[in-house]
Parts: C-alpha cells; sequence; structure tokens
C-alpha cells in the first residue's frame, strides 16, 4: 500500500493468541458429586434439619447397619455409600471425590471409574456388614468413604502401573503424598468413630481392581474383559441397590420378631436382634415373649381391646425415655409387650400405632 503523506505505517504483526487448556470431561466426577447432592437433599427434607444427626432418617434412606442387613436389608451394602452425617461430613468427602476421581477418569475411562467408585463402596459395605456379623457389634454407618478409599486404592494401584514413565523427582512426590495419605487416615481410624471395616475393604478392593483394570493407553491382558465387564456390572448393581432402598423408603415394611413362645409383627425401624428384643439403638426399643402365668384384670385398671384381646397397659416416663408394658390373657399364659421410646418419631400416638402393630399381629408359636 502506498501512502503519500506518510501517515501509515506498516502493519504489526500479531501476536499469537494463547490457546485456551481444555480440560477432559469429568462425567463420573459430576455425576457423582450431583448424586451425593441429591441423597443430601432428600436426608434434609425428611430429617427436616441438614445440621442435625438423624439416625431414623439415615436408617429409613438405606444406612447401614448390620443387623438390619442380616435381617435381609441387603440394598444397605450399597445405599450407604450415598448418604452423608452432616454437612461437614458431605463436604469432606466430596472434596476427596474431586481429587481423586479426574485422574482416574483420564486413565481408566469414565466408565471404568464409575465402576471402580461402586464396585469399592459395596466393597466396603460387605465388609462393614461381616464385621459386624462377626464381632457382634451394631452401629449406623454412612458416606462414599468406603468408594472414595477404594478410588485412593486404585490411585496407589496406577502409580505403580506406571511409574517407570515417571521422572524419579515427581516418583518420589507421589510417594509422599501417598504416605503422607495413609498416615493422615491412620490416625482418623484410630481417634475418629468411623467404620474402619468399611475403609480397608474398599481400599484394598481399589488396589486390587486398580491393578487388574484395563488402561486407555495400554496393552490387552486376558483379564481385562472380565474386570471391565465386573465394573461396570457393579455400577449397575449399586443403581439396583439404591433403588431398593428408594423403594423401601418410600413403602416400609414390618419385620418378623419372635420371642420365646410368641411371635409379632413389628415396625420397620424395630430390628430384630435376640429373641423377643427388637429395637434401633437410641431411638425405640421393643419385647416380646409369652409368660405362663394367668392374667386377671380389675376394673379400674387400665386397659385397652386391640384386636382380639384386652392389654392391661401400665405407662411411666422417666429420663427422656416413654415406657410401656402390655399385657394379655391368651392360651392359658400371658402375652407381654414392652416398648420403650427415645425420641419423637415413637412418641403420642405414632407409638401407640407400633404397639398396636405388635399386638393385633403377635401369636402363641406351637
Amino acid at each position: 500500500m502506498i501512502d503519500p503523506l506518510g501517515g501509515i505505517g506498516e502493519e504489526p504483526a500479531q501476536e499469537p493468541r494463547p490457546q485456551r487448556v481444555v480440560r477432559p470431561p469429568r462425567p463420573t466426577t459430576w455425576a457423582l458429586l450431583i448424586l451425593l447432592g441429591v441423597a443430601f437433599a432428600a436426608e434434609a427434607l425428611l430429617g427436616r434439619d441438614p445440621a442435625v444427626e438423624n439416625g431414623v432418617t439415615l436408617f429409613r434412606l438405606g444406612a447401614l447397619y448390620g443387623p438390619a442387613v442380616r435381617d435381609g436389608d441387603f440394598w444397605r451394602i450399597g445405599s450407604y455409600a450415598l448418604l452423608h452425617i452432616g454437612w461437614i461430613h458431605l463436604l469432606v468427602n466430596s472434596y476427596a471425590l474431586w481429587i481423586l476421581a479426574p485422574q482416574l477418569e483420564i486413565t481408566y475411562g469414565s466408565n471404568l471409574a464409575l465402576g471402580l467408585f461402586c464396585a469399592t463402596a459395596i466393597a466396603g459395605g460387605a465388609a462393614s456388614a461381616a464385621w459386624s456379623f462377626q464381632t457382634g457389634t451394631a452401629h449406623l454407618a454412612a458416606g462414599a468413604s468406603g468408594g472414595i478409599f477404594g478410588l485412593f486404592g486404585a490411585t496407589v494401584a496406577l502409580y505403580f502401573r506406571v511409574r517407570k514413565g515417571i521422572p524419579e523427582p515427581v516418583r518420589r512426590g507421589i510417594v509422599r503424598a501417598i504416605a503422607l495419605n495413609l498416615l493422615i487416615n491412620l490416625a482418623i481410624a484410630l481417634k475418629a468413630p468411623v467404620d474402619n471395616a468399611a475403609h480397608l475393604g474398599g481400599l484394598l478392593s481399589g488396589v486390587v481392581l486398580g491393578l487388574a483394570a484395563p488402561l486407555l493407553r495400554g496393552g490387552d491382558r486376558p483379564w481385562h474383559g472380565i474386570t471391565r465387564i465386573g465394573l461396570l456390572a457393579s455400577a449397575l448393581a449399586l443403581a439396583a441397590l439404591e433403588g431398593a432402598a428408594v423403594a423401601r423408603a418410600v413403602k416400609p415394611r414390618s419385620r418378623t420378631l419372635r420371642g420365646p413362645g410368641v411371635e409379632a409383627q413389628v415396625p420397620w425401624l424395630l430390628v430384630p436382634m435376640k429373641p423377643g428384643v427388637a429395637y434401633l439403638p437410641g431411638v425405640v426399643e421393643a419385647h416380646v415373649r409369652h409368660e405362663d402365668r394367668p392374667l386377671a384384670i380389675t376394673p379400674g385398671e387400665d386397659a385397652v381391646h386391640i384386636g382380639s384381646r384386652t392389654w392391661l397397659r401400665k405407662r411411666s416416663s422417666e429420663d427422656g425415655t416413654d415406657t410401656a408394658v402390655y399385657a394379655a390373657a391368651d392360651g392359658g399364659g400371658t402375652l407381654v409387650i414392652e416398648f420403650a421410646c427415645r425420641d419423637d418419631v415413637c412418641r403420642g400416638a405414632a407409638g401407640e400405632e407400633m404397639v398396636a402393630q405388635i399386638a393385633r399381629t403377635a401369636r402363641l408359636l406351637p
């Protein structure tokens, strides 16, 4: 171009625009975080206060409880992983998930990363239930920690698989980070009230599956196909377990309690613990039995008619516990129901209906 006035200089060369860094998609990470948020919203809706630990709400939505699993609530070995005990618990596990899951999505693929979380969460739940059966202990457990420890175990396995291609300084840094995390979690396991069986089950299964699962950039091995199928099946299994938990939360079912000489149907939150005894710790407890003694009800005593029997009733309240004892003549002996309530879920009319259900369904065993 000719400029007769000399005012137009040469057009300056344009600097190359910095390329935008495109992060790989993380569908599994986001999907799991959203699921945890939805489950916590359900806890808040049902329990009415997300800041307060509500054992009844957690139990109803599928928290892990060994005696309930033994009584047939098999879905609890998976559904517990989407529930949390308060905001802090949720935020800590969500942050750990945000740190661990994306790297596994990049190396194993999103589908297998999801399978790793689901498989190890189920393994952690099964380990916790097995420990409860073995030791006779019973505690309510919830949280994604089983699956998160599984992701950590898979991360450890991934390091062992790719360590030869990592520069020595970077390798040492990764080893220090892994060791630090293990020490922190060991300290938590020794000091905090956590489910160590679920954590250990998730961690060990994560290491094994992380070693066996195929990488996106890696050669095929004979076991890769079966491992891939197993991980994808685990994702479907966890979805099915959560579906069963939701169905039972929407429509709870009664449980069968057998005691000395008697059998009865008890409300869903009463878990049979031993012959004639069912309870949910700190909430409600019921005893049923048949005594080989006659019963006579005199005029003026507190008596109620439930089902086909007339029950003599005695009620008391002390130190926050409402207690009721019901006795009815049956078969030449006496049926006895003892009911103790320590929570609003079983007080007043709700508690009377629970006792009435037990009384109506009580029958003598041959």
